[in-house]
């Protein structure tokens, strides 16, 4: 596999945590430790257009409709309508750091998780529907799944809720640290997971037993996502790599590195796609950078 870099995005003053795209017009939002929501052009590049900037250090981030969700240091829960770049609601939604954001469009609900422990759902105007206490640690990721949610905890857990009634299911222990990733491939009914102690678990998702684990990075595995044809996934860590490997074989494909591929000099908080080919990676050296995968 060649990776080749195709822009290089730079102008945020601290870290960036979180990104999010807007597929119809193929930007990306991008947030982090300054504050600031800049979007970028995917396709031609270019410099960013801040879209607003607010108090706190920005953990999370959603596209819900014409609304753009960012999760803070803080807690706090912003609502940013994205068309006027006004922010409309400031939300005291968690106890410290918001982890995570997911918009469910089959049920029209927003599930939030953080610094407590606690998975909160939101309606769309943003009204607590509920509030579930799950761990006595951090909630770090929420994953979707028929039927369920799956949250990541740095209790070294994975909590498998129903997810109309959020009544738990079970619970999967085999994590030796913080979970912090999660990933689902419904053509394979396989869930990866990663965290801390630098394995990838394959869980099978009808027995829910553990198929396969190997080690996926030689630090923090911060993010998995697969591609939309789901022919391959991505593994970003802290230890400055994009992995890249095979769904079907769990192989290695490609090593994205600084001393290779002009990579990130720093640990890389998470991966999106824009297509099949094309990967975007965001990270503590305050750069965003898209690729081609070929």
């Amino acid at each position: 596999m060649i990776a080749t870099k195709l822009h290089e995005f730079t102008g945020h003053s601290d870290c960036i945590y979180t990104s999010a795209i807007h597929y119809p017009t193929q930007q990306l939002y991008t947030a982090g430790g300054d504050g600031m929501v800049a979007a970028w052009d995917c396709v031609v590049g270019g410099d960013g257009i801040l879209q607003v900037r607010v108090s706190a250090s920005v953990y999370s981030m959603c596209l819900c409709r014409n609304k753009l969700l960012l999760g803070t240091r803080t807690g706090n829960l912003f609502v940013v309508d994205m068309d006027s770049k006004v922010e409309e609601r400031n939300i005291e939604a968690h106890l410290q750091g918001i982890f995570d954001i997911v918009y469910d469009a089959e049920l029209e609900q927003i599930y939030t998780v953080g610094f407590d422990g606690v998975l909160c759902v939101w309606d769309l105007e943003f009204n607590l529907l509920s509030s579930t206490k799950l761990s006595e640690k951090s909630l770090r990721n929420i994953c979707m799944l028929p039927g369920m949610l799956a949250i990541a905890s740095s209790d070294f857990q994975i909590y498998l809720l129903d997810k109309l009634t959020l009544k738990p299911i079970q619970t999967l222990k085999h994590h030796t640290n913080s979970v912090f990733a999660l990933a689902y491939n419904p053509l394979r009914k396989e869930l990866l997971s990663g965290g801390r102690d630098c394995y990838v678990k394959i869980w099978d998702t009808e027995t829910w037993e553990l198929k396969k684990e190997y080690a996926g990075a030689t630090l923090h595995i911060n993010h998995i996502s697969f591609n939309p044809e789901l022919a391959w996934y991505a593994v970003s860590s802290m230890d400055k790599t994009i992995k890249i490997f095979d769904s079907n074989t769990h192989e290695p494909l490609k090593f994205i590195t600084q001393e290779k591929d002009q990579g990130h000099t720093s640990s890389i908080n998470k991966t999106l796609w824009l297509d099949s080919n094309t990967i975007i990676s965001v990270s503590d050296d305050k750069k965003a950078m898209v690729w081609s995968l070929k």
